[in-house]
């Protein structure tokens, strides 16, 4: 088994529980966490359970967030630690979803990959000019966009086209 197989069997679950609270892809989340921990085997996913790559914030350290000093784009920035691999999940969508430049993939379908993909890399979520080219990958190699099709989406995230509604007299807004 590959090291993303194995990533994906231990942490899909928690992907697919992101997408039904926040509605983001869990094809998404489960290639940004791919590609931002190297499959669990980053040192930042090892000693601080950040599979995301997300920086500690002054407001983070204040509240009594740990952090890890690690040299990425910069020498010495500091990254949020998390007491296990949920929380790195659980904030990784809050900060998708209480960030405004990420405001507008929250009203893509939550299966439209490419189109959160697209996003997150014109929002600046990675620095890397191929930062959607590179997930897109890693979700169609790895099959992941099964696992936005098996979770039961919420009413107000269904997209129904006009002449559908039509047809059954419902009236479209």
């Amino acid at each position: 088994m590959s090291k993303n197989q194995e990533y994906i069997q231990q942490y899909a679950e928690y992907a697919m529980e992101q997408m039904r609270r926040y509605g983001i892809p869990a094809s998404v989340t489960l290639a940004q966490g791919i590609c931002e921990s190297a499959s669990g085997q980053s040192e930042l996913s090892r000693k601080g359970n950040n599979h995301f790559g997300i920086k500690a914030t002054s407001s983070w350290i204040e509240n009594g967030g740990k952090y890890l000093v690690y040299t990425d784009d910069r020498p010495n920035e500091k990254f949020c630690q998390y007491a296990n691999v949920g929380d790195s999940y659980e904030h990784h969508s809050q900060f998708l979803k209480r960030n405004g430049r990420y405001a507008e993939l929250f009203q893509l379908s939550p299966d439209d990959y490419k189109g959160w993909t697209n996003g997150l890399q014109d929002a600046g979520f990675a620095s890397s000019k191929q930062y959607a080219a590179t997930l897109q990958n890693i979700i169609e190699k790895n099959g992941l966009q099964k696992y936005h099709l098996i979770i039961p989406v919420k009413p107000h995230q269904m997209m129904f086209p006009c002449r559908i509604l039509k047809k059954r007299n419902i009236p479209s807004r």
